[in-house]
């Protein structure tokens, strides 16, 4: 048991921290929309049931009918029922700390791809590996770790979508007046979920991918976090300002594609335009990480001389 939870504890640690995350966005959102619920009730009590209308509450409302307007228009009751998981998932997703995984993914990525392939790389277990193993098996082996690095923020998002379902109630439907995109995205919120839950894992294989790279490029673990966390910044800023900034917008004259390009993950959508083209951009960048990737270790020779000199 030691030794497995050594050897996944960098998958623990950044576990521990979505967690932390989560339960930190839950508890915002809740201070935003609900932290007046004290002072309702007893406005309620003291003002509306007339148990102490000496309640210095009370003289903030000019008569009897502004108070019920408040009364019935600050329900927290049924405003917490307006709330169906879609659209608290969504709150908790683009307004809570949770968010800030738009740009800390990657690191999280690197930090558990390298944390725990690095290890191999820069010590003896590497050159071990290769007496027991095909060189093609080891990698194999070793870009396992990619995939399951790239489970987190999906396991992530689905756990924020399952207690927001159990905190509506499992309601799945809007409240409120839907744009024609919206209406698809709660008449099909499987199919809308999957998809987002397909963008982020295609995109944390992505980030893995960079961190790979750097495996062999730096002696020290986290340097090399540090650097695929910086080339994943030079990625993002020459898809967006470059591609997109440039070529698409002024160039081609293509437009609203803003979030599509963004590339530090895909949380939600605003329109079909930007779910279908971040399918694309997504898919090109995940084919152009896997032939870098690809041509950087294919030469068995040249990975064992980065070894050495790791080692040495």
């Amino acid at each position: 048991m030691k030794r497995l939870i050594q050897k996944n504890r960098y998958f623990i640690i950044v576990s521990i921290i979505m967690i932390i995350l989560i339960g930190i966005s839950f508890f915002q959102f809740y201070e935003d929309q609900f932290s007046y619920v004290d002072d309702y009730n007893l406005i309620k009590e003291n003002c509306y049931e007339e148990k102490d209308l000496e309640y210095d509450a009370c003289k903030v409302f000019p008569n009897r009918e502004a108070l019920e307007i408040y009364i019935e228009g600050s329900d927290p009751v049924k405003k917490y029922e307006t709330y169906d998981a879609i659209t608290l998932t969504y709150n908790i997703v683009s307004r809570g700390l949770i968010a800030t995984l738009q740009y800390l993914s990657p690191l999280l990525i690197a930090l558990v791809v390298l944390g725990t392939v690095h290890s191999e790389f820069s010590s003896g277990m590497f050159e071990n590996y290769l007496l027991q193993m095909d060189y093609k098996k080891y990698l194999k082996k070793t870009y396992k770790v990619v995939l399951k690095a790239a489970l987190i923020t999906p396991l992530t998002l689905l756990l924020i979508f399952f207690v927001a379902s159990v905190l509506s109630g499992f309601d799945y439907t809007a409240n409120y007046e839907l744009t024609e995109f919206m209406q698809w995205k709660y008449n099909y919120y499987i199919i809308y979920g999957a998809s987002i839950l397909l963008l982020q894992y295609i995109m944390n294989v992505i980030y893995g991918n960079i961190a790979l790279y750097c495996c062999k490029k730096h002696k020290n673990k986290f340097v090399a976090i540090v650097m695929s966390f910086i080339l994943f910044l030079v990625l993002d800023i020459l898809v967006y300002i470059v591609i997109y900034g440039i070529l698409f917008a002024n160039v081609l004259g293509i437009k609203g594609l803003t979030d599509t390009f963004n590339i530090a993950g895909y949380w939600f959508f605003l329109s079909v335009k930007e779910w279908a083209f971040s399918f694309v951009v997504a898919f090109i960048l995940l084919v152009l990480s896997f032939v870098v990737l690809r041509t950087s270790y294919q030469n068995k020779e040249k990975v064992v001389l980065a070894y050495e000199s790791q080692v040495s």
